[in-house]
C-alpha cells in the first residue's frame, strides 16, 4: 500500500514539474533575449545639463508589509518641473489588491499582513490634476494596478511613457497589466522611439531599458539639484543585496519570477559602480528603510490644499 502511495505521489510531482516547465521555460527563454545597450556614466551625468529638467523628486508609500528581515514598501516616485507638471513612476495598488497581493508573502515569508496607506488619488488630492504622465519600472501588478483608481478619479488622459521593450514584450506576469494599460480609457501610451532616451514632454530625464527582471524592466534617471537618482525597480528587492551584489536565489529567480540571472549579475556591478559616485544614488523600489535613509524627500501636498 505504501509503495502505491509513493508511486502516486511521484507521478503527481512529475506532472507538476512538467506543467511548471511548460509555463516557465518559454518565459525564461524570452527574457534571455532582452539585453539592451546600457548608458554610460557620462551620458547619465549629462542629463543635468538640460535647462528645462526637473526641479524636484520625492516619493510616497501606497502600502507597506513588514517581515522579520525587511520592510516591504510599494512606493510611487513624484517628479516635478518648474511649470508644475508631474510625472509619476510606479503606482502601487488599491487597498483590496494590496491585501490580496500581500497574502502570498504572509504564506511564504511569514510576513505581517499588508497595510494599505492610500491610492495615488487619495494621497495626492487636488495635486492629481498636475499629473501629466506616468512611467513604470516594469509591468508587474504591484507597480501598475494603481492606474485604475487614477482613471476613476480624473477625466483627462494621462501619458504612459514606455520603452519599446516594455510596450511590446510581455510574459505571464506582465501580459495582464499590459492589457490593462492598452484597454484603459484614461491612458495614452507613448512609445519612445527605438534608441531614444528621453521625451520632449518631460525634458531632462533619462529612460533606459534594462531587462533582467522582466522583459520591460526600465530605469528612470532623474537629475535634481546636482544629484542623479536612478530608479531601478526590482533589479534587486533589497538595497543591501544590490550594493553587495547578491542575487535573489533559485526559488525566486527561476520558479516565482522568470528572470535572466546572468543579466542581473551584470546589472548589479554596473549599478554599484554608478552608486559609488557621490553624485549618483541607485534605488530599488521596495526597500522602505533604504528609501527613508536615502535622503530622498517624502512627498507633500501643495500648501493650498
Amino acid at each position: 500500500m505504501l509503495k502505491k502511495i509513493l508511486i502516486v505521489i511521484g507521478a503527481l510531482l512529475a506532472i507538476g514539474a512538467i506543467v511548471l516547465a511548460f509555463v516557465l521555460v518559454p518565459a525564461h527563454l524570452q527574457i534571455r533575449d532582452v539585453e539592451p545597450e546600457l548608458p554610460t556614466k557620462a551620458e547619465l551625468l549629462a542629463l543635468a545639463d538640460s535647462p528645462d529638467g526637473p526641479t524636484k523628486i520625492s516619493y510616497f508609500r501606497t502600502s507597506t508589509q513588514n517581515s522579520a528581515d525587511r520592510s516591504l514598501t510599494h512606493s510611487t516616485f513624484v517628479v516635478e518641473w518648474e511649470d508644475g507638471k508631474i510625472l509619476l513612476i510606479d503606482l502601487g495598488m488599491d487597498a483590496a489588491v494590496a491585501v490580496e497581493f500581500g497574502a502570498l508573502f504572509e504564506t511564504i515569508a511569514g510576513a505581517d499582513p499588508a497595510v494599505p496607506l492610500g491610492t495615488v488619488p487619495e494621497i495626492m488630492g487636488d495635486d492629481l490634476d498636475r499629473v501629466q504622465g506616468v512611467g513604470f519600472t516594469h509591468l508587474h501588478l504591484d507597480h501598475v494596478q494603481g492606474i485604475e483608481p487614477i482613471c476613476a478619479a480624473r477625466s483627462g488622459a494621462v501619458s504612459v511613457l514606455q520603452t519599446p521593450e516594455q510596450k511590446s514584450t510581455h510574459n505571464l506576469h506582465t501580459q495582464e497589466q499590459a492589457d490593462m494599460l492598452a484597454g484603459s480609457a484614461c491612458v495614452t501610451q507613448i512609445e519612445l522611439a527605438d534608441g531614444s532616451r528621453t521625451t520632449d514632454q518631460f525634458p531632462g530625464i533619462g529612460i533606459y531599458p534594462l531587462g533582467g527582471h522582466t522583459p520591460g524592466s526600465t530605469m528612470f534617471a532623474i537629475p535634481v539639484d546636482g544629484k542623479l537618482w536612478l530608479l531601478t525597480g526590482d533589479i534587486s528587492n533589497v538595497q543591501s543585496d544590490l550594493l553587495n551584489d547578491r542575487g535573489k536565489g533559485f526559488i525566486y529567480s527561476y520558479l516565482m519570477v522568470p528572470e535572466n540571472v546572468d543579466r542581473l549579475a551584470m546589472l548589479r556591478p554596473w549599478l554599484i559602480d554608478l552608486n559609488n559616485d557621490p553624485m549618483i544614488t541607485a534605488l530599488v523600489s521596495h526597500d522602505g528603510k533604504a528609501l527613508a535613509d536615502s535622503g530622498l524627500e517624502q512627498w507633500q501636498r501643495s500648501a493650498q490644499q
